[in-house]
């Protein structure tokens, strides 16, 4: 699409600064906050996405009785060690 015709479909992003390091939770709550989009993700700096996973949570979302939605966590080192494996793990026992 030509630059300006889907304009809703451009990301957009600014940067927060907070007074002091409040810790990633109270930041969370501040962007959140601070949001004017009808949904918010959110996604740690060192976190891949596959290309489909943004559409199909917004397709969860469509219900009016689904609140939150969220993708499947998969550590990318799960089969480097035995302790990467326990650490993948740990996300489906959460």
């Amino acid at each position: 699409a030509p630059e300006g015709r889907f304009p809703s479909q451009r990301p957009r992003s600014s940067v927060i600064l907070l007074p002091s390091n409040v810790g990633k939770r109270k930041a969370q709550i501040a962007a959140i906050r601070r949001s004017s989009g009808d949904l918010v993700l959110n996604v740690d700096s060192d976190t891949e996405i596959a290309s489909d996973v943004v559409s199909k949570l917004v397709r969860k979302m469509q219900d009016p009785a689904v609140g939150a939605a969220m993708g499947q966590l998969t550590a990318s080192n799960r089969n480097d060690s035995w302790l990467t494996g326990l650490i993948d793990m740990e996300y489906w026992l959460k």
